[in-house]
């Protein structure tokens, strides 16, 4: 890699660009990128008084982080407060229909599809009243 390619990778880098984006500019691996940034770390930037996100419940600021992922909530409390009162804006892909091995009634199970009961009770009728309990 030639001096050139490095300072254009860095002013790259400071400039907010990924190594995906660098890699495909400069027609290098984006390993060989990601290599030379880990060995030759580029201070980050310092933040603007302004850089600042709003949570989406409760409309805090959230300060901005260089170099990871920004939160959409200021706290685990307003996350799943949003999420409770907005249950559609998930795409759930994991939804199952189950027949109940105790009641024969159908029932649709998120995320686990070797479920094999409706309810708790269902199970401890099937399992303890309809015979006698394993010893």
């Amino acid at each position: 890699m030639t001096d050139e390619q490095k300072s254009k990778i860095n002013n790259m880098r400071i400039n907010g660009h990924s190594y995906a984006e660098i890699a495909e500019t400069l027609g290098i691996s984006r390993d060989t990128i990601k290599k030379h940034c880990q060995r030759h770390p580029i201070p980050a930037a310092p933040a603007a008084a302004s850089d600042t996100l709003h949570c989406k419940f409760c409309g805090a600021d959230i300060p901005i982080v260089q170099g990871r992922k920004q939160p959409q909530f200021c706290s685990t409390k307003c996350r799943r407060a949003w999420w409770k009162a907005h249950p559609d804006s998930g795409t759930r892909k994991a939804y199952y229909t189950i027949v109940c091995a105790g009641c024969g009634q159908e029932f649709q199970s998120y995320g686990n599809a070797r479920r094999k009961y409706c309810s708790h009770d269902c199970y401890i009728r099937s399992r303890f009243k309809g015979g006698v309990a394993d010893e």
